[in-house]
């Protein structure tokens, strides 16, 4: 007799594993318990908290399902993502931020539904200047916490639909949160204890709120990158669209685009696509812009508000056959003509598991 130690994950019950593995719930239980130490059996028709493995029969009579399976090839996906972001005033570099991180991805579907499961495994962070450094770990940390992430597809657009582990997601935010208060607890300077406030306030509004994490996670470049149609469907996946991009210089203000997906070249299994993003201009709100420059950049540069542009080039390729995206190059250029630049480079590359 064969027997698998299974990972129990968030989304797994003892009906959904009863059908992918073609058991009854009762003989996988009895199973377990038979196989199992005295503290970690299952009492009742739900998992207990602290149980962590399932022990499986895998005798030949007992194979999964195949059919309740999806993303059948290469489910497990490892990728290293570059990025730097170089901010310019009146043509001369103030900041530099270079972040090297790498992401493990899995994939699976049940009961109809796609699930994908990523782990932010390493994040470095690099700045300039050296005074960034502490503003810089924060957002690091911030990111461990949001990236570990188990969530379902939408099923028209690939995007993230539910945070299914969010929860403990919340419980990981309350734990650093109080840490954070803990290592700062010194401060007196009364700006800085304002801005730390602040800080832990934006970040619950975003934790504390799942559709308001996914709106963030989402966001960010790997994710936007990675999540996308071609996860679920192949069919209008490279037609044009428009969507909002986020302005790094204000705020996060939304800024209107629309994109064009370009095929460059396609084989039966693979594509390069290159995607061009345009700025709808008249549907830019550019005085709320220019009233935030006036505070933030003129008192720098001198010198007023003159003209608002924003773009986005991004060149990427497509593994169809295993559903997987393999390699990416994005650039981003937010400038107030001749005043005020912010460039972002960012590759993401498919590598060995």
């Amino acid at each position: 007799m064969r027997f698998l130690e299974y990972e129990i994950k968030d989304v797994d019950t003892l009906e959904s594993i009863s059908k992918q593995y073609n058991q009854s719930i009762e003989e996988i239980i009895n199973f377990h318990n038979q196989n199992c130490g005295i503290t970690q059996q299952i009492i009742g028709d739900t998992f207990p908290m602290y149980l962590k493995f399932l022990y499986l029969n895998t005798s030949p009579s007992t194979k999964p399902n195949q059919e309740a399976q999806i993303f059948t090839n290469e489910s497990s996906a490892r990728y290293r993502c570059e990025q730097s972001v170089m901010t310019y005033i009146g043509g001369m570099l103030i900041n530099h931020i270079d972040t090297k991180r790498e992401f493990l991805i899995d994939k699976f579907q049940k009961n109809d539904e796609s699930f994908v499961n990523t782990k932010l495994v390493e994040n470095i962070m690099n700045s300039y200047p050296e005074e960034m450094k502490e503003a810089v770990d924060l957002i690091s940390d911030i990111d461990l916490l949001a990236c570990n992430l188990q969530v379902s597809l939408n099923k028209e657009t690939g995007k993230i639909d539910k945070i299914i582990n969010h929860n403990k997601i919340v419980e990981s935010w309350k734990l650093h949160k109080e840490h954070l208060k803990s290592k700062y607890g010194f401060l007196r300077n009364s700006e800085t204890k304002e801005n730390l406030q602040l800080f832990l306030q934006t970040n619950d509004e975003i934790f504390l709120n799942e559709g308001k994490l996914k709106e963030w996670v989402n966001n960010k470049m790997f994710f936007d990158l990675f999540f996308d149609k071609y996860l679920v469907s192949d069919e209008n996946v490279f037609s044009p669209f428009k969507k909002d991009l986020y302005s790094q210089l204000f705020e996060g203000k939304p800024i209107p685009f629309e994109f064009r997906q370009d095929i460059i070249t396609e084989t039966q299994n693979t594509i390069n696509v290159r995607k061009v993003g345009e700025m709808i201009k008249d549907r830019v709100n550019t005085a709320s812009l220019e009233e935030i420059y006036d505070i933030k950049f003129k008192p720098l540069v001198n010198y007023k508000f003159s003209e608002f542009k924003f773009s986005y080039r991004e060149n990427s390729t497509y593994d169809l056959e295993n559903t997987w995206i393999t390699a990416s190059d994005v650039t981003i250029i937010e400038e107030i003509k001749n005043n005020v630049k912010l460039m972002i480079s960012y590759k993401l590359t498919k590598i060995e598991v």
